[in-house]
C-alpha cells in the first residue's frame, strides 16, 4: 500500500509539512492495527474517521438529525489538526 501513496505538494514545494501530513500513513497504520501508531503520526485520524461515518449518516439517513454531530466533529477535527500542527512545527523547526 505504501507505494501507491501520494506525495504532499505542499510539502514538496516547500519543505514543510502541510496540516494534513500523515494522514495516508495513518490511515495505513490502522489498516496494520498499530492503532497508537496511528494517532502518534496523526492525531486527528480517529476524529477524521468518526466525521466522516456521521456524513455517510447525515447524507443517507434522511430520518435522524445528525448536522449537529457533523458540525461539532468538524470544529473538533479542525481544532486537533491545528494544535497538532502547531505542536509538530514548534519541536520540528
Amino acid at each position: 500500500m505504501e507505494e501507491y501513496m501520494l506525495p504532499c505538494f505542499f510539502k514538496s514545494y516547500t519543505g514543510l509539512d502541510c496540516i494534513g501530513c500523515g494522514i495516508q500513513r495513518s490511515i495505513n497504520f490502522l489498516f496494520h492495527g498499530e492503532f497508537i501508531k496511528a494517532f502518534e503520526i496523526f492525531p486527528a485520524i480517529y476524529t477524521t474517521i468518526f466525521f466522516f461515518v456521521f456524513i455517510g449518516l447525515h447524507l443517507f439517513d434522511k430520518r435522524r438529525e445528525y448536522h449537529k454531530m457533523v458540525i461539532f466533529l468538524a470544529i473538533a477535527n479542525a481544532s486537533i489538526m491545528i494544535i497538532s500542527y502547531v505542536y509538530k512545527m514548534k519541536f520540528l523547526y
